[in-house]
């Protein structure tokens, strides 16, 4: 029976460390944070650096469009959204923008500075994976600051690429809440 207990409780402790992604891309980075965003659809992993105060992310679809990730204000998730938003051409070429929304419109590029920036990016078996980075407070007006504890993560994509502006998501979006950072 101690046999039985102990082989229980050493599968519980390799199951709990089991990665939840169903990406068939490696990630480009070890991160110290991962979640599948939507099972089968979309994975997430980031890595705080607090002594450059910024966060990189390498976001993961199944598609071969446009992907997006948003910071969002739990109390305005819908009117105000910072976005990174980027894709790959059929070259190969990385592309990566940092938009503002304003409620259910489509998001416009940031007319202040640039503070997402796309780092690599590959297409493989119709999935789309971007790795980018931003800093925690980019001290922007049109930027949301990553607050330390819960967030609101917004995540959306498309199916094709902009052609010349990026095409609306449809029911291809989800907000999650999560923290994403603690000092």
């Amino acid at each position: 029976m101690k046999i039985l207990v102990s082989i229980s409780i050493v599968f519980l402790q390799f199951a709990s460390i089991i990665e939840c992604t169903s990406s068939p891309i490696q990630p480009f980075a070890a991160y110290r944070n991962e979640t599948e965003l939507i099972e089968n659809v979309a994975d997430l992993w980031w890595t705080v650096d607090d002594v450059q105060m910024e966060i990189t992310f390498e976001l993961h679809v199944r598609t071969t469009g446009w992907i997006a990730l948003g910071i969002g204000l739990a109390e305005d998730v819908t009117n105000n959204v910072d976005i990174g938003i980027g894709w790959i051409d059929t070259n190969g070429k990385l592309y990566f923008e940092d938009r503002h929304s304003s409620g259910f419109v489509l998001p416009i590029k940031d007319s202040t500075t640039q503070d997402w920036f796309g780092l690599q990016g590959q297409e493989e078996n119709n999935w789309t994976a971007i790795q980018f980075k931003r800093a925690l407070d980019t001290k922007d007006n049109m930027d949301l600051p990553i607050q330390s504890g819960i967030n609101v993560v917004l995540f959306a994509y498309g199916i094709i690429d902009p052609n010349p502006d990026i095409t609306y998501h449809e029911d291809r979006r989800i907000t999650h809440m999560f923290s994403l950072w603690k000092p």
